[in-house]
């Protein structure tokens, strides 16, 4: 017999959730391994020891990240020296077209 689920949940004498929950435990009756999962918490797991490569790895990993941000710190810097240049280069250029323009 197959049955619809939405149909199941339509019920309005106890509201979707009262029905929702009897439709649930009526189908997980008879699931009888589903009580015997094990939750396991967080301090049932353990932590793998970290080989030396993983060490190592985690070591290179801190080191590129130190290079990466004196890098973009540089690469900012350089920027603004850049922005400064290009403000003066400009100003220069427009006092150049000025005097032509005089002359």
């Amino acid at each position: 017999m197959v049955q619809r689920k939405d149909k199941e949940l339509r019920r309005s004498s106890n509201g979707i959730f009262g029905d929702y929950h009897k439709w649930l435990k009526a189908r997980t009756q008879e699931l009888d391994w589903l009580p015997k999962l094990k939750v396991s918490s967080e301090e049932e797991v353990e932590t793998p020891e970290e080989s030396e490569e993983v060490q190592a790895l985690k070591a290179e990993l801190e080191r590129v990240q130190a290079v990466k941000e004196r890098f973009k710190t540089m690469a900012i810097k350089v920027r603004k020296e850049c922005d400064e240049l290009r403000d003066v280069y400009v100003a220069i250029a427009k006092a150049l077209e000025r005097e032509t323009k005089r002359a």
